[in-house]
């Protein structure tokens, strides 16, 4: 690893340091993996131990940390000796480095008196105040709290200055900024973990006040939808029976009045339905009814290559498998389907390692040389399986990977099943396989909760559904379309402007990817960031340009508030302007 370049006399490196005693802490897990999300520099620091307590110091005396996180309000007077805490406070107080605390029993030393009863605080709802709503620009002003959180509400006592930022509906601080004479706090009297709503709203502004608004890191609110096995007939579940119908007649396939029922609601809602199409499907049918149906809307749907005829790639060989590719993408072609180039999804991930099937199932041989003469670079994979990697390794679910020189982008399988075009098929099959009798609203609800969770993780990577979710509307069940509206009206409940963002699956693979070779630089030493509060210098000692996410320049375009987007920086040196308030 190379040593990350040095900080001049008026600058900070830009990078936060996220500390806790033993750095498990959960709140320490969240913060960083919200923080390696979103691409911003990190160090976790476990002050139980003396060298972790040594490198704190020095990364303050070098100035190497422009921003401090800590697990909880008790941390430094436990874990820290008399003459490291004075040290800690003179540094962060003369560098002017913010803290967030991110769980702290209310005290005096940090502005606010013991709290009077302390407990859970399940569906509170919460307000920012004026001073919150500056912090918080892109939220709403009432934040409701999620269930299994537990607070300590507390009132600002006269030992320094502290300014509230959300309180709870007695008035009383569960957010709030403290001025001490060691520097300022962002003091939060409530947990919020990654399993939490709440923690993942405050994230974007609890980081643009710890850096003053500009820091290394891309934040968006993404929702990609991929809708598979267009074009075919999905088998289907038979609520008699509690289980699949194996009769192969017993199959649903969309029809033309169900494409336009889609296409309307797809631009009434403002979002695309990228379409993985397979031509088998509509090849048999001269005349197809859906495909002109589908067609005729234009570009409201984007296409995807599904292979011709969803057949499993499992054992197939080279040949076979280039067949099944570049056959589809020759039958789009013929029948005026703008398909995406470059992309593959495969029928049920097949080809592609299922380490969590028994017993496991390996890549297919001969998948990498086939996606080279296909010319595919982006391939799709199951986000919630673990996959083998290009080494001895095994790639963790929803890790992108390479397969020879294309990238396995991770897609999100939701709880809609593949079988199901009615409520009744849905709710059946749950109750079948899990042995609980939840109710459609109550799959709505979780699914809702899990896609709500994924926009505000900075989470790219698309969603995908089946083609038979897309019928049934006529009879009032319209499966894909229940689950999205109720993910977009949770959404606009507490963020009411910020754009929602559809990448296309080659622009999530781009990004995935740049994501990756951001962080190796990263891990290398080969990118440092750093600032003297008015401009940002980026090092980069590496051999090849390197795109940087930045969050507070005055370039790119403006999202939640704030200028934000990817930078290519050649070998050497480059400077950007840090935005001015309100740019």
């Amino acid at each position: 690893m190379r040593q990350a370049a040095a900080a001049r006399p008026d600058e900070l490196e830009m990078r936060i340091a996220v500390l806790g005693r033993t750095g498990q802490e959960e709140i320490v897990r969240t913060w960083q993996a919200a923080l390696a999300c979103t691409g911003v520099p990190h160090v976790t620091l476990a002050l139980a131990r003396p060298e972790h307590r040594d490198a704190l110091l020095r990364s303050l005396r070098d100035r190497r940390v422009h921003a401090l996180i800590l697990a909880d309000g008790a941390l430094l007077d436990t874990a820290l000796d008399p003459a490291q805490r004075r040290a800690v406070a003179t540094l962060s107080g003369e560098l002017g480095i913010r803290r967030l605390i991110a769980y702290a029993y209310p005290a005096p030393g940090h502005g606010l008196t013991p709290a009077d009863a302390s407990g859970a605080l399940d569906d509170v709802p919460a307000t920012l105040t004026p001073a919150g709503r500056a912090v918080f620009p892109y939220l709403r002003d009432r934040i409701v709290i999620d269930a299994g959180t537990w607070g300590h509400p507390a009132a600002p006592c006269g030992a320094g200055a502290f300014t509230p930022l959300l309180t709870d509906p007695h008035g009383a601080v569960l957010l709030g900024i403290h001025g001490g004479a060691d520097g300022e706090a962002m003091v939060q009297t409530m947990a919020a973990h990654h399993r939490h709503g709440h923690a993942q709203l405050l994230r974007r502004g609890q980081l643009a006040w710890l850096t003053r608004g500009a820091h290394v890191g891309h934040d968006r609110h993404y929702l990609s939808l991929h809708v598979d096995d267009v074009l075919l007939a999905n088998r289907m579940w038979d609520v008699s029976r509690h289980a699949g119908d194996g009769d192969p007649a017993a199959t649903a396939r969309m029809t033309a009045r169900d494409a336009a029922r889609a296409a309307r609601w797809s631009r009434a809602r403002g979002l695309r339905l990228d379409l993985a199409c397979n031509g088998h499907g509509s090849s048999e049918r001269p005349g197809d009814p859906l495909l002109g149906a589908l067609l005729d809307e234009g570009d409201t749907f984007g296409w995807l290559n599904h292979t011709y005829g969803h057949r499993d790639l499992d054992h197939l060989p080279l040949v076979g498998l280039v067949s099944e590719i570049e056959e589809n993408v020759a039958w789009a072609r013929g029948a005026g389907v703008p398909m995406e180039p470059a992309t593959l999804v495969t029928g049920a991930h097949t080809g592609l390692a299922n380490l969590a099937a028994t017993p496991p199932r390996e890549e297919n041989v001969a998948l990498a040389g086939a996606l080279r003469v296909s010319g595919v670079r982006f391939i799709a994979c199951d986000a919630s399986r673990p996959h083998r990697g290009p080494g001895p390794g095994v790639v963790g679910p929803g890790e992108p990977f390479r397969v020879g020189a294309s990238l396995a982008v991770p897609r999100h399988p939701t709880g809609v099943p593949f079988d199901a075009a009615f409520r009744r098929q849905a709710v059946d099959r749950h109750g079948t396989e899990s042995g609980a009798g939840r109710g459609w609203a109550e799959i709505v609800a979780a699914e809702a909760a899990r896609m709500l969770g994924a926009m505000l993780a900075n989470d790219p990577r698309p969603h995908f559904f089946h083609q038979s979710n897309l019928i049934g509307g006529d009879n009032g069940d319209d499966l894909l379309r229940e689950v999205i509206d109720a993910v977009l009206d949770r959404f606009r409940e507490v963020v009411p402007a910020a754009p929602i963002v559809q990448p296309t699956f080659s622009e999530i693979g781009d990004l995935l990817a740049r994501r990756q070779v951001f962080a190796a630089a990263l891990r290398g030493g080969t990118v440092t960031v750093l600032t003297n509060g008015r401009r940002i210098r980026i090092v980069n000692s590496g051999p090849e340009a390197v795109a940087v996410p930045l969050t507070g320049v005055a370039a790119g375009p403006m999202y939640a508030g704030a200028r934000s987007g990817w930078v290519s920086v050649a070998p050497g040196e480059a400077m950007m302007a840090v935005a001015r308030t309100g740019e």
